[in-house]
């Protein structure tokens, strides 16, 4: 099978052509090397795949014939990543979140303005 196809089925990549371009720019490995689109998958190798901040390493396992549900991409590959790598994403992402600017910051959310009455009565009182 196809390694962006396969990409695409065991839901990785939420498209085909996510998983061609992340493949065209490297981001997938098979032993350190980059791997080509077109590269035929065999049982039992090893993925590297950078999506994002996370670095995901994923056991070929089976090949579905088209994209399948949640549940089952455990059928068909095996999650390997070590939990650092998704703690180092979820650090990351948590950094963003922090330095990007509100895109609505000129109204605030509820939490916001629950905060902000807590705030202006503890100024009062």
């Amino acid at each position: 099978m196809r390694a962006d196809l396969y990409l695409h089925h065991v839901r990785i990549f939420k498209t085909r052509s996510l998983a061609t371009q992340a493949c065209t720019r490297g981001l997938v490995q098979i032993g350190g090397q980059p791997m080509k689109p077109a590269r035929e998958l065999k049982l039992g190798e090893v993925l590297d795949i950078q999506r994002g901040d996370l670095s995901l390493v994923v056991r070929v396992l089976d090949f579905p014939a088209t994209r399948v549900g949640a549940p089952l991409v455990k059928l068909f590959m095996e999650d390997l990543t070590p939990v650092q790598n998704y703690q180092k994403a979820a650090e990351a992402r948590r950094e963003k979140v922090m330095l990007t600017p509100h895109a609505l910051a000129a109204k605030p959310d509820k939490k916001q303005l629950r905060l902000i009455r807590e705030l202006m009565e503890r100024n009062q009182a």
